[in-house]
């Protein structure tokens, strides 16, 4: 990183710039004193993270009295505005970055804490002459909403967000892998998730249905496969931080080339030399997909116009007509002489 420094404004207002709602206790906002407190103890236990953003501490501007944080500044911006660029790399340089990103989510994880609102706004891009590297911020924000809203709110990115989050459960670390997903998904189409969708009850609705991003032509298969274990709607069936980040480095600590693979002897076992082959064959990805998004897709973390309650009445309304219509009533006469057991 370099020797600058990004400031953010903290903000009270739920929903914008770095989100208040992670650093609650109970149903009270804390004093800004306590808060600092809270962020700070978060960013203490990833001072030895390298795929963390660095956080300094904070500051206040003489001209508006507002409270920023200090942390490292990332030249590139946040992932999703260089998603158009990642989609012409090589694999090779897609594996490294994912496994940078998922690295620091099995880093957050292994402190017992959840991010709760991962996605490719939350991930910062910094390129020098040495390294294009990633790193997962918002950091300290990532406490469980729920302390600031109404019982049965909504809180998020749409397109990020978990089915069971959608439905009332609370964020687990699965949660966040399954928001590790659609930016495994990003990697590649270019695009953000449901890009060309309106992000709303219907879209919500369809996701806890079991609709996901199409896959895209030449996506190698391995990483279709472990896209899909992330995306899973049962969250008990998506694999951890930690085994996604060893896949992942399997994919790309090994060898890069046809012949290298075939040499390696130390044991490559055959389903990961396939694997690895099937990246070093796939070719580099374009963008053929709709890059204008729709003008109801939302990237930034809101409120939602619709609250888990709501969501689950439709959801089971659906489900008891879907039963219905697989199960019809049986017809029943009014004949009572059809009833009659002739001797």
């Amino acid at each position: 990183m370099t020797d600058k420094v990004a400031l953010r404004n903290l903000k009270l207002t739920i929903g914008s710039g770095l989100r208040s709602s992670m650093i609650g206790i109970g149903k009270r906002l804390l004093s800004f004193s306590g808060r600092r407190i809270i962020l700070w103890k978060y960013h203490v236990s990833f001072l030895n993270s390298h795929d963390v953003i660095n956080f300094y501490g904070f500051t206040k501007d003489p001209a508006t009295s507002k409270y920023m944080v200090v942390m490292d500044f990332a030249n590139k911006g946040n992932l999703r505005e260089n998603l158009t660029r990642i989609i012409k790399f090589n694999w090779k340089q897609k594996l490294y970055m994912l496994y940078e990103i998922i690295t620091g989510l099995k880093d957050i994880h292994e402190q017992n804490l959840i991010h709760c609102d991962f996605h490719d706004g939350n991930i910062l891009n910094h390129e020098d002459k040495s390294e294009d590297k990633l790193y997962v911020c918002d950091l300290g924000l990532c406490r469980p909403v729920k302390s600031f809203l109404k019982k049965d709110d909504i809180f998020g990115v749409i397109s990020f967000m978990p089915p069971e989050v959608f439905r009332g459960r609370s964020y687990t670390p699965a949660s966040d892998v399954y928001s590790f997903s659609m930016i495994m998904w990003e990697f590649t189409s270019g695009v953000s998730p449901f890009n060309d969708r309106a992000h709303d009850l219907q879209l919500s609705l369809s996701i806890c249905e079991g609709e996901r991003p199409e896959i895209i032509e030449n996506t190698p298969q391995c990483y279709v496969e472990l896209m899909k274990k992330c995306w899973d709607g049962d969250p008990l069936k998506r694999p951890s931080s930690k085994e996604v980040s060893n896949i992942i480095g399997e994919w790309i600590f090994l060898p890069n080339d046809n012949e290298s693979v075939n040499n390696f002897e130390d044991g490559i076992n055959e389903e990961l030399k396939r694997n690895i082959m099937e990246f070093i064959n796939a070719p580099i990805g374009h963008n053929n997909l709709t890059i204008e998004s729709h003008p109801q897709a939302h990237c930034t973390s809101r409120l939602l116009d619709f609250n888990s309650k709501k969501l689950n009445e439709i959801l089971e309304s659906n489900e008891l007509q879907a039963y219905h219509s697989n199960y019809p009533s049986t017809r029943v006469t009014e004949d009572l002489d059809d009833c009659i057991i002739e001797e």
